[in-house]
């Protein structure tokens, strides 16, 4: 029994009961389940990427918005017309003039 479970540790059972094609071919495929994992864990981080610049990206668009709103409302007439008075400037009380250029 002891024998045994050193022998299958030490990997004599492959050896000594499978020929070298066989050795080979289960050495390719034990480096065939290497690569898998490496690609699998790969793609797990830049999917992991992606969720991250997507996420950024959904917070630039918020903001993008945002300033949109605020903007829109800082260029309507009437807050236009308050930020002026503010400052001391009115609507003129008289009309304006109309210039005429006659050719000669």
């Amino acid at each position: 029994m002891r024998k045994k479970l050193f022998d299958i540790i030490n990997g004599r059972f492959i050896i000594e009961q499978t020929n070298l094609k066989n050795t080979r071919f289960i050495m390719f495929l034990f480096l065939l389940a290497l690569i898998m994992i490496y690609s699998s864990h790969s793609v797990d981080t830049k999917i992991y990427k992606l969720n991250d610049l997507s996420e950024k990206l959904a917070m630039v668009e918020n903001e993008f918005v945002d300033v949109r709103k605020e903007m829109v409302t800082l260029k309507m007439e009437s807050n236009i017309k308050v930020q002026l008075y503010e400052r001391g400037i009115g609507p003129s009380l008289n009309p304006p003039t109309k210039i005429i250029i006659t050719k000669k």
